[in-house]
């Protein structure tokens, strides 16, 4: 996957906390059909502060999801 867009994106929770994080933009090849697919990943600042990996916009990375398909890891490819 390629990072082709980052947004920063804050709103308020359901306990009335504000979450900040980072709307992240990807596309891959299809592996069915011609061209590319796109993705959109939301990863809060608190989870990415931890990761060893800091997205920039042009680097192929690896997502890695938890059981409940959110992304709990990225890592450049």
């Amino acid at each position: 996957m390629k990072i082709i867009g980052i947004r920063p994106s804050f709103f308020t929770g359901e306990d009335k906390s504000l979450i900040s994080g980072r709307n992240i933009y990807l596309t891959y090849p299809l592996e069915k059909g011609e061209g590319h697919g796109s993705e959109r990943i939301f990863v809060t600042d608190a989870k990415l502060n931890q990761w060893p990996y800091q997205p920039k916009v042009g680097d192929e990375v690896n997502v890695s999801y938890n059981r409940y398909g959110k992304c709990d890891g990225m890592a450049k490819a």
